[in-house]
């Protein structure tokens, strides 16, 4: 009798249970040689489940079946088949279509007779029922360690090692996750960003470049303020987080902010939240509450050339609206005197009462860490050197090399010259008076950080003109929502 011969193994059977494929295929031999029959074919799947019929040589041979090519299909036991009740009809019933025969070396099933079939249907739900129960007993161990606030997935995020699913910090890494953040803080879309990082030969741990995604990723994820997330993708229903899992790489405040400025700008248009207009998309009409537009325009005084921004109502156009244009320049001098009234004086203190020895003593563990990392770049810059001058590397791979270690230096460099020990009592004072004297503040921003300012800040502000008068009183704000 012609055989084809099936053998399938998962990596933690091959580890654990002796079910190795060289150990299947000499115990198939064996029994295929004491039976006088001859292996026509070979089927083997490795590192797959028997949970579904969606295997690599499992599809060839029922493939084969209608070639007849072989008279039975053998295998070492039921569950190396399938271990499920319903595939196993199917097979069965594929198998009898085709007049082939199936025999376990181990087993003894005969699928001629109906108790034969039951025995068969019996230990095949038996397989079904111990797959389905590890496969409980396994999430239910993932999740007691995700609560433990322990890494369970064998890659740990941008800017951590792990050790026995225990997340570190990777200080160089941790450079390069705290410069995106400040870069979107500054105003740079995440498309940006990822073409920065990629122009400055500044990739990710797998060397592939930064995309618009992968920026989103580190942006949006609460890991970078030390809270871990579980069945972020998958079992939506059991979702949970834990806080303070892991240490942070960013403070709340600078993860919150980028949150809503990600909020903010899907909201308007990614040229609008960048326009150059100040209030672009939040001033609304008093009159009809339409959203205003911003309009430049021109005028020539010798050689000079003067643009001045202001916002009209699209509906005076369409002759619904009587609302005159309103300066952007006015427009900003009320929105100043708005802000003095804004009473920041209890926002002040809970920071003031925040400010402990602890964040000195976590500046100076993140200064040694920073310096050691430093230490290692010089101890790989000598490693490339060493290995150039003996003809280990060529010369593009060398500067490449090099290139890249400049960059991450510079980028560590950086986060240490931002990390110095903080004076708690000056640090104190510097915030009530930065909160206080916000048209300070205004007049030291460029026109890019009073954009994000004002998209962070403010939801929409209703204006009227109440006069023809050339002055900020002309300009009423009616109502001011804030994020």
């Amino acid at each position: 009798m012609k055989v084809a011969a099936y053998i399938r193994v998962s990596t933690e059977e091959q580890a654990q249970e002796g079910y190795s494929i060289p150990a299947q295929r000499s115990r198939l031999e064996a029994y295929a040689d004491s039976q006088g029959w001859q292996i026509v074919r070979w089927y083997i799947d490795e590192g797959e489940s028997a949970k579904d019929l969606n295997r690599t040589d499992l599809k060839r041979m029922l493939d084969a079946l209608e070639q007849n090519i072989f008279d039975c299909v053998l295998v070492y036991r039921l569950d190396r088949l399938t271990r499920s009740v319903l595939d196993l009809y199917k097979l069965l019933e594929k198998f009898e279509q085709h007049n082939v025969k199936f025999k376990s070396a181990t087993e003894v099933y005969d699928t001629t007779t109906a108790i034969g079939r039951l025995f068969i249907t019996l230990v095949a739900a038996l397989a079904q029922w111990e797959r389905e129960n590890l496969g409980e007993r396994v999430r239910m161990g993932m999740q007691e360690k995700a609560k433990e606030g322990k890494w369970t997935v064998s890659i740990p995020p941008m800017g951590y090692i792990s050790n026995e699913g225990v997340l570190s910090v990777n200080p160089s890494e941790a450079a390069v996750v705290k410069e995106i953040y400040s870069l979107y803080l500054s105003g740079m879309g995440m498309l940006k960003i990822a073409r920065n990082l990629n122009d400055r030969r500044i990739f990710p741990r797998s060397g592939k470049p930064w995309t618009f995604s992968s920026i989103q990723y580190i942006l949006k994820n609460p890991i970078y303020v030390g809270t871990t997330r579980y069945n972020y993708r998958v079992n939506r229903d059991q979702y949970f987080e834990v806080e303070n899992a892991v240490p942070p790489i960013v403070t709340e405040e600078e993860f919150n902010l980028v949150q809503q400025m990600i909020d903010n700008r899907r909201q308007v248009h990614p040229r609008q939240a960048t326009s150059r207009y100040l209030f672009s998309k939040l001033l609304k009409c008093a009159r009809c509450g339409s959203t205003l537009i911003g309009k430049s325009n021109q005028t020539r005084r010798g050689d000079k050339v003067y643009y001045s921004h202001n916002y009209y109502c699209p509906n005076r156009r369409r002759s619904v609206c009587d609302l005159p244009m309103i300066n952007e320049n006015f427009m900003e001098v009320k929105f100043i005197e708005m802000m003095e009234h804004w009473d920041f004086t209890q926002e002040a203190n809970e920071i003031m009462q925040n400010e402990t020895a602890a964040a000195v003593e976590d500046t100076e563990g993140a200064i040694k860490e920073l310096e050691a990392e430093l230490k290692e770049i010089e101890k790989r810059r000598d490693k490339w050197q060493y290995a150039w001058a003996n003809d280990i590397i060529s010369m593009e791979d060398f500067k490449k090399r090099m290139n890249e270690e400049n960059e991450k230096e510079k980028l560590i460099q950086k986060e240490l010259s931002e990390l110095a020990v903080p004076d708690i009592q000056d640090n104190d004072e510097n915030i009530i008076s930065l909160w206080k004297d916000l048209k300070l503040n205004w007049q030291h921003m460029d026109r890019k950080a009073k954009k994000q300012f004002v998209l962070i800040a403010v939801k929409k502000i209703t204006v009227d003109k109440v006069s023809a008068i050339k002055s900020p009183d002309s300009i009423v704000i009616k109502d001011v929502r804030l994020n």
